[in-house]
Formats: C-alpha cells, structure tokens, sequence
C-alpha cells in the first residue's frame, strides 16, 4: 500500500526540480539571446560603416551631399519610429529578449552614413589639381604673375618644376584630344619650349582654379581672368588647368613622381580656412 505522505514530498521535489530546470534554461536562453544579439549589432555597425564609406566614395558632386544628408536624417526617423515594433515582434518571436544593444545596431546603419557623409564631404573640398604654364607663358615672363593670383587666393604650392617635354610626352598630356584635327599642332606647341608644371592645393581649387584660369578661348574669358587678362588667341593662351577630379589624379601622375610633391601646413591656413 503507497504512502499518501510519500508520495506528496516526491511531487514537491519533482515541482522543485521541473521549476530549477525551468528557471536555468531561461537563464541560458536570455544569455545566449544577449550574445547573438551584441554580435549583431556589432556585425552591422561595421557592414554600415563599410557599405557607407563605399557608397561615398562614388560621390562625384555637392548635389549627392546636401541629399544624402536629407536622406540620413530621414532613415533615423523612419527607423526610431519602427524600432518598438521590430522589438515587439522580436519578442513574440519565442526569444523572450530584446537587447538594446540591437536596437542601437538598427539605428547606426542610417546614423553611420549620416556622419560618414558629413566627414568625407569635408575631406572632399581639401583637393589638387594639375596647373602648367605654356611655353608662351614662359617666354612672355608671366610666370611670377600667375603663381601670384593663385597664391593671393589662398591656395598652397605643393609642386613645381619646370621641363620641355618631348613630343611623346605632350601626345599622352593631350591623349583626350588625338582625334581633333588641331591634336599634332597643339602636341608640337607644348614641346616647343619650356613648361612650368605645378601642382596647387586647397578646397575646391580645381573648380575654382579654372575660374581663375578663364575660357578657353581669352577673347571669352573674363576681365580678371588669367586668360582674360594676359592672353588674345585661343592657340596662346598660355595656361593649361585640369577641368575634373579624374583628369587631375590623371594630369598629376603624369607629370609629377609621388615624391616630388609635399605636404605640409601653411601657416596661413588658418587665416584662410578658420571659423569663427
């Protein structure tokens, strides 16, 4: 015959046990939940951060920026908005654990390309660019006069050298232009004499160093141009200057070694470059 009394502490001991298990296997649940869910957001903070600065680099204008910046902040919102349903629906999901850890991973995927855009944006006005005087420049003693208005504008010299290039060398400068019919006079032109090749730096000098330089043709270009100023026919107009960020990597390359360029801080940039 079963003891009654027996039988009641057993059960107790059985509830006890079922209870502990119970309790230990939600203990280890919530852990496991808590280190999945940091490496995730530790995955996608990095996958942000790179998928942001690739998208960047492809950046070629101002435009890109100002709606890049509008569409970051837009993300944020959207998301911050999204956040307590994804962690609902995360939740009923049997987990059982919502890490803010998580959360913060969603929100940095938007919020990394935000200030991602906003730091290359400003690397991206710090620039170089290709400028050469022409052998009529030169011969012309204009020399010190156009190194003069690029100086007085505020940009930095981090290049010069002065060279007669071969004719094969002038072919490659002016590789752009080989089916037009001027291609062989203009080739011949800038190997006749010497050229004053430099390399200029400042934010925004490769736009802005054209406006300088002037049209093409002087008879078009401004009255304060170089051109403008100092130059009459379009086959004399004494300056060249890279049009774009792809021609200028390219126009540097060609004419200049890595190491006959420098870096190094004016003390004028910050009368230059300061904020107040």
């Amino acid at each position: 015959m079963s003891d009654p009394t027996r039988s009641k502490h057993v059960g107790i001991k059985s509830s006890n046990r079922f209870t502990f298990l119970r309790s230990l296997f939600a203990h280890h649940s919530s852990q496991s939940s808590r280190i999945v869910s940091e490496k995730m957001s530790s995955q996608i903070c990095r996958s942000a951060s790179r998928a942001a600065r690739s998208l960047l680099s492809s950046a070629k204008n101002a435009r890109f920026f100002s709606e890049g910046r509008a569409i970051g902040a837009a993300s944020v919102v959207h998301a911050t908005g999204k956040v307590p349903q994804y962690a609902s629906n995360f939740g009923k999901s049997g987990s059982g654990f919502v890490s803010n850890s998580w959360i913060t991973g969603l929100l940095a995927l938007p919020a990394a390309a935000f200030m991602l855009q906003d730091q290359e944006a400003l690397a991206a006005e710090m620039e170089r660019t290709f400028i050469a005087i022409k052998p009529d420049g030169v011969q012309r003693g204009l020399i010190s006069e156009i190194i003069t208005r690029f100086e007085r504008k505020g940009y930095k010299l981090v290049g010069i050298k002065v060279m007669v290039p071969s004719k094969g060398f002038a072919q490659k400068h002016y590789h752009d232009l080989k089916e037009r019919p001027f291609f062989n006079g203009l080739c011949n032109f800038l190997s006749s004499g010497p050229v004053v090749a430099m390399v200029w730096e400042g934010e925004g000098v490769i736009r802005y160093g054209r406006k300088l330089i002037g049209a093409t043709d002087p008879q078009k270009s401004e009255p304060g141009t170089i051109r403008g100023d100092l130059a009459v026919v379009v086959g004399r107009n004494i300056i060249h200057g890279s049009d774009g960020p792809e021609t200028a990597k390219d126009e540097i390359s060609l004419w200049f070694k890595p190491e006959e360029l420098v870096s190094y801080t004016s003390n004028a940039e910050k009368w230059i470059y300061g904020q107040n």
